[in-house]
């Protein structure tokens, strides 16, 4: 299942593609024996594209910061999550039909963001939320594998920064803190009311997973917008992620500008102390790992190719790493065909982390459609093991999840 912007309600000027401010669209593909059995779409019919079409909105509590549910859609406790950069998480039915604001029974009064981190292990739920019209501008929530919110933690930000990810070890929740403020100027205007401030720290935050004090490491100057993964080595966090060495510094533009690049910090959060390492010279975005090894060491990542001009931005390919090996792969689906996010699903009795499948929706300018390709995680240049092709386009779009029958 993906989500992503399709808009039906009028964009801003400034944001022509609809790739930030678009009304959600989940898209689903039903896989079942070795075969595509159906695919489905719908809007998600938030509060605020309910009011505006006229039809009854979602059920549930107020909702703080109400925004377009479009970025990213995960499994938890037997629901199926709807989120966005605001507002609360959406629970939407198997045939998308219905939604429901989610508010863990009464026990979340305040907006989450897009990038929830599930432990393989525990089954817990780590997530955060900003809210620029703080104090607090940053909390940190962690609900059980029954889907029970355990604790919510105000963290101590002096201002509102663009956090749009975070990363969870097996002890430790980690938080990044850049130079992008929130310039209230913007809100309304810009899609990302954001604005680069050169004087501002970029700064990684490690603090207890259980809660508690947040110890802040100074880093370079950068915008981090995914985290691929973190684990613990002894005391220090290792964390792999996606760096942007600067962004946001025209006011209203919405794209970075400067090639992101994988990086890793190896952070001394007692000594307050970073390291960091480029793993890769290529521009690369959307970041993912096995699912199974989240908050633990990994081998492998999975991450879609930039390829970025002043006027246009493409993803020609999807790249694997083996960072064990410190070596990549690119998988090219050829002339007019374009990328997105990669998920890995392992296989029933795969061991290694290549042992399974990578899906990547493909879109296939020649046709003006898309595909569901699959690949195999062991042979990733090879050619594909099966394609799904579905009767429409899917719109470029963000992030989505594997969800397994009975989850």
């Amino acid at each position: 299942m993906r989500n992503g912007p399709n808009p039906i309600l009028p964009l801003a000027p400034d944001d022509p593609d609809g790739w930030l401010a678009g009304d959600g669209m989940l898209h689903a593909v039903s896989l079942r024996d070795g075969r595509a059995t159906a695919y489905r779409n719908r809007w998600v019919r938030t509060r605020r594209l309910s009011h505006a079409l006229g039809t009854p909105s979602p059920r549930g509590p107020a909702e703080p910061l109400d925004g377009p549910a479009n970025v990213h859609v995960v499994r938890h406790a037997g629901r199926t999550l709807v989120l966005g950069e605001s507002g609360l998480p959406l629970a939407v039915s198997d045939d998308l039909e219905r939604a429901r604001l989610h508010d863990f029974d009464g026990d979340l009064a305040s907006p989450v963001g897009a990038h929830p981190r599930v432990d393989p292990e525990t089954g817990e739920l780590a997530l955060f939320g900003t809210d620029v019209y703080g104090p607090p501008f940053l909390r940190y929530h962690l609900a059980d594998r029954e889907g029970r919110l355990m604790l919510t933690e105000e963290v101590d930000l002096p201002r509102p920064s663009l956090m749009h990810d975070f990363g969870i070890t097996a002890t430790r929740a980690v938080f990044f803190d850049s130079p992008a403020l929130f310039d209230a100027a913007l809100a309304g205007r810009a899609p990302v009311p954001y604005r680069w401030t050169p004087d501002a720290p970029s700064r990684i935050g490690v603090m207890p997973r259980s809660g508690g004090a947040v110890r802040w490491v100074p880093i370079e100057p950068c915008l981090v917008v995914h985290v691929v993964n973190c684990f613990d080595s002894g005391d220090r966090v290792v964390i792999d992620a996606v760096r942007h060495e600067r962004a946001l510094d025209g006011g209203p533009a919405s794209r970075c500008e400067a090639a992101p690049q994988l990086v890793r910090w190896t952070v001394d959060p007692v000594g307050l102390r970073a390291e960091t390492r480029q793993l890769d010279d290529a521009a690369v975005e959307l970041p993912r790992v096995d699912e199974r090894v989240v908050g633990r060491p990994h081998r492998f990542a999975y991450a879609v190719a930039v390829d970025a001009s002043p006027d246009r931005v493409e993803f020609p390919a999807l790249v694997q790493y083996d960072l064990d090996r410190e070596r990549s792969v690119r998988y090219e689906p050829g002339a007019g065909r374009s990328v997105s996010e990669p998920i890995f699903v392992r296989a029933g009795d795969g061991r290694a982390e290549d042992e399974g499948w990578v899906l990547v929706l493909v879109h296939d300018a020649a046709r003006q459609a898309s595909d569901l390709v699959v690949l195999d995680g062991t042979s990733f240049a090879g050619p594909p093991v099966a394609v799904v092709e579905l009767p429409a386009r899917v719109p470029f779009g963000l992030h989505g999840s594997w969800m397994p029958t009975g989850t």
